[in-house]
């Protein structure tokens, strides 16, 4: 820990942003290595787990620390420097992009960045962009995250003395979403791509992460190889990552699947 900072935390979240970066620009090689390849979920996904797990470290040591009110506060207000950030860099993404559709002959950059609604009714897009419904395409996380942050005030307090009750009750609103059709509403497709009351999931799951890692740990002097949950998560890995190699390569497919089972399927 250096200052109150994990940085192994700041670490994988970095990574994790390296990645998406990655898996974004077409035909990039380097796309080939990242997590979506070898697993059934991508570094967004890590993102916002590990997002959880530091927000709840940092912001459950001040709770314990000055209190229910004073911490509120503070997370507010980093949710609303994050807030100020998102209507910054969207602002400069629709410069940059009308700057360069003005030079650029071949590709309409403004309807593949999805900016068309501010072209077509600006002042509906500029009310849209403050409460968060006009989100251009690849601007989606930001607004996720800031959702998430700011609703920690409500769930913090719980998790730290029930994280599995709060968990439970996570879980369940994670399940029901689909089925009762929960998301907030936007602009292009009508609701959030990355819809946070189904991601708080994970946000909620990295929370719990981080108390746990907290408590006392009997089991943390064994090896490794001797750990039920290193166990459990080294076989989940190889198995995804093989069924996910097997749809990419056919060569792996047919080497891993026996022909009975194959005529099965």
């Amino acid at each position: 820990m250096l200052n109150g900072r994990d940085p192994r935390i700041d670490f994988f979240r970095g990574l994790a942003l390296i990645f998406i970066f990655w898996d974004h620009v077409p035909h990039n090689p380097l796309g080939q290595i990242t997590l979506r390849n070898i697993g059934f979920s991508d570094a967004a996904e890590v993102f916002v787990f590990l997002a959880g797990y530091a927000a709840v470290l940092a912001y459950g040591k001040i709770l314990l620390r000055e209190g229910y009110w004073i911490t509120c506060v503070k997370i507010l207000r980093r949710a609303w420097v994050l807030y100020v950030v998102h209507i910054f860099l969207l602002a400069m993404l629709m410069g940059i992009v009308f700057f360069a559709n003005s030079h650029v002959e071949t590709r309409d950059l403004v309807q593949e960045m999805g900016l068309t609604h501010f072209i077509s009714n600006p002042q509906q897009a500029l009310t849209d962009e403050l409460l968060l419904r006009f989100k251009p395409n690849l601007m989606d996380p930001l607004p996720l995250y800031i959702v998430l942050l700011a609703g920690l005030p409500l769930v913090l307090p719980l998790l730290i003395r029930k994280a599995e009750a709060v968990v439970a009750v996570s879980l369940a609103v994670y399940l029901l979403a689909p089925w009762m059709g929960w998301n907030l509403a936007a602009i292009g497709d009508g609701v959030w791509y990355f819809n946070p009351v189904t991601w708080q999931l994970l946000f909620v799951l990295g929370g719990a992460a981080a108390i746990h890692g907290q408590r006392p740990r009997p089991l943390e002097n064994r090896p490794l190889l001797r750990q039920p949950m290193f166990i459990a998560a080294a076989i989940y890995l190889v198995t995804t990552a093989l069924i996910t190699l097997s749809w990419r390569w056919p060569q792996v497919h047919d080497a891993l699947m026996p022909n009975r089972l194959k005529h099965w399927l």
